[in-house]
């Protein structure tokens, strides 16, 4: 941070240069001017320059209005470009606000953005970085204050975005984000005006995939996801089955149960997969802990496995009672024939599949109204587009050649993924875009953990801090990292000698909590790697004249949603009629 003293070297620079410059620049006028009327030019020199504010005359004897014209022509310009030039520095490396200038987050302005863009992808190899759209040059985060100068993450980054709600979590990040989406998008959202204001202009770059287990958008089901498929190998297995336990893991509860839960999933999948069955068998070999099929399919493919898990529920009948009741519970979700109906083949209904959808230009909408083990079947699917993106990005030599962006809109709640903060460079360094949107850091916490929340706030390239924050410790930690300023300080004293006066400087805070938790609305503050902590304007779709279109087709994919929600509850009413 610059000091006082600082501060006075500059503007003395500043003040010497620009009368350095003026004074070469009256000299050359009059020069020009002597020369054109074809008199004697004095020589450039310092004596030259003061004598010509002494006596103008004396220099220029005959060409004395020639060459006060050229001088006053010549000056015009001359402070024309340093009114320019001055403009320019400050807008670059000066900001009032003592926050990031333009020039330390410079590697994210449209220049350096569409530059890292034609590296990334494979489109746009070779193309000139002056002529990529504003929309390829990757993740909108918003525009630099006070320059106003539009700000890009790329897709090799990660984000985390912690806004209270009605801070423009939907309109500034997860519909522009998604709207912009150069090929294939999973989002998640418990709302549905996300999907509502992109259904249209994403189903026009390609498919639409729509798994609503919940009717937040009032969706007809008109797919179906094999999600036993996931278990074609044990580590996928094991991932399967933990999106289902963590629904019923606490820190309070003795791991054994959900240990042991787990282990049976992790059986009952993979003799699933091998048998080639469904989750419907999964869920009818639950209900009988003295069903032998699935022992006997594990013994002919897996006999080691097959012992562990038979060891693990051949014990006494009360614990492995317990043992089935938990994981009957962890797999509550698939219950419910509606939910159950989308992860189980169906003949007329085309199948989702997350290999070909890693290098499409689909979206994969997955909604939900709540956390709970609804959200198991979210998790399990981002999780299952995650690891195929991630084998397709090393088959095509590491990344993959478009990007994948991940919009998790209340990922803590709908879309939790147990090790997605181990996920998250990761998915980064294989083309996949992972944008996780938060209420609170505490939210976090509570999904993941103190570690985990930690982890994955730590490899966030980017982290978008909004408005609203009411946790004081969050923000404290937000205030330390924005650094400290020198502010002058001037006192007056009294003595029997008569008064005092002295000046001097002391470091402040450029931002304490309080001025966090209160910024303006439609502001926020960006942390990204290696630079100083920046504050941007949002940009709303709203505000986007490209974008304008989305209005209405928000309007009309809302109108349709209520419309099938009427039908919804009319039919729920004639059958509550009928009985």
């Amino acid at each position: 941070m610059m000091t006082e003293s600082d501060r006075a070297w500059a503007l003395g620079g500043i003040v010497f240069g620009s009368a350095v410059t003026l004074s070469a620049a009256s000299w050359a006028g009059a020069a020009a001017g002597a020369v054109l009327t074809g008199a004697e030019v004095a020589p450039a020199s310092p004596l030259t320059v003061y004598r010509m504010a002494a006596d103008w005359s004396a220099v220029w004897p005959h060409s004395s209005t020639a060459s006060a014209v050229g001088a006053v022509l010549v000056d015009v310009v001359a402070v024309a470009l340093l009114a320019w030039g001055l403009r320019w520095a400050f807008r670059w490396f000066r900001n009032p606000s003592h926050l990031a200038t333009l020039h330390q987050v410079r590697e994210l302005t449209p220049k350096h953005a569409a530059r890292t863009a034609t590296r990334l992808r494979a489109s746009l190899k070779g193309a000139d970085p002056k002529k990529i759209p504003a929309r390829d040059r990757g993740v909108l985060l918003g525009d630099h204050l006070p320059s106003r100068v539009e700000l890009r993450g790329s897709d090799e980054d990660t984000y985390v975005a912690i806004m209270a709600p009605r801070a423009g979590k939907s309109t500034s990040l997860a519909i522009p984000v998604a709207e912009e989406a150069p090929a294939s998008l999973l989002m998640t959202s418990n709302k549905p005006d996300v999907y509502a204001a992109t259904l249209a202009s994403r189903s026009r770059v390609g498919h639409a995939w729509i798994l609503d287990t919940q009717g937040v958008a009032q969706a007809e089901r008109e797919m179906w996801w094999d999600m036993v498929a996931q278990a074609e190998t044990l580590e996928g297995a094991e991932r399967l089955a933990s999106h289902f336990v963590v629904q019923i893991t606490s820190e309070q509860a003795d791991p054994f149960w959900s240990q042991a839960a787990g282990d049976l999933l992790v059986g009952l999948f993979r003799a699933a997969w091998w048998d080639g069955g469904s989750a419907r068998d999964v869920m009818k070999w639950l209900s009988d802990p003295n069903e032998k099929a699935p022992m006997r399919v594990l013994y002919n493919h897996e006999p080691v496995l097959a012992e562990q898990v038979e060891s693990s529920v051949n014990i006494a009948e009360e614990t492995q009672s317990g043992i089935y009741q938990n994981a009957r519970t962890a797999v509550s979700a698939l219950r419910d024939e509606k939910v159950l109906a989308w992860v189980t083949p169906d003949k007329h209904r085309p199948r989702f599949s997350p290999e070909a959808f890693a290098t499409s230009r689909d979206t994969l909408y997955l909604l939900s109204k709540k956390g709970g083990p609804a959200s198991a079947v979210i998790a399990a699917l981002a999780d299952a587009v995650f690891t195929a993106g991630t084998e397709a990005g090393e088959r095509h030599g590491g990344r993959l050649p478009e990007p994948m962006r991940a919009v998790l809109d209340e990922a803590a709640n709908i879309c939790r993924i147990a090790d997605l903060p181990d996920l998250y460079s990761h998915l980064g360094s294989r083309g996949i875009t992972p944008f996780v949107i938060l209420q609170s850091y505490r939210q976090g916490v509570k999904a993941w953990g103190e570690v985990g929340m930690d982890a994955m706030w730590s490899a966030a390239t980017k982290k978008l801090i909004g408005v609203g924050l009411d946790d004081a410790r969050f923000a404290s930690d937000v205030s330390t990292l924005t650094g400290a300023h020198y502010v002058g300080r001037s006192s007056y004293s009294k003595s029997k000698e008569g008064y005092s006066y002295s000046v001097g400087e002391q470091r402040e805070q450029v931002m304490d909590p309080a001025e966090i938790r209160a910024m303006k609305k439609g502001t926020a503050l960006l942390m990204s790697t290696g630079m100083p902590v920046a504050q941007i304007a949002l940009r709303p779709w709203y505000a986007e004249k490209v974008m304008a279109h989305i209005g209405e087709q928000m309007k009309t994919e809302e109108q349709a949603i209520t419309k099938r929600a009427v039908a919804a509850y009319e039919e729920r009413r004639a059958a509550r009629g009928g009985r």
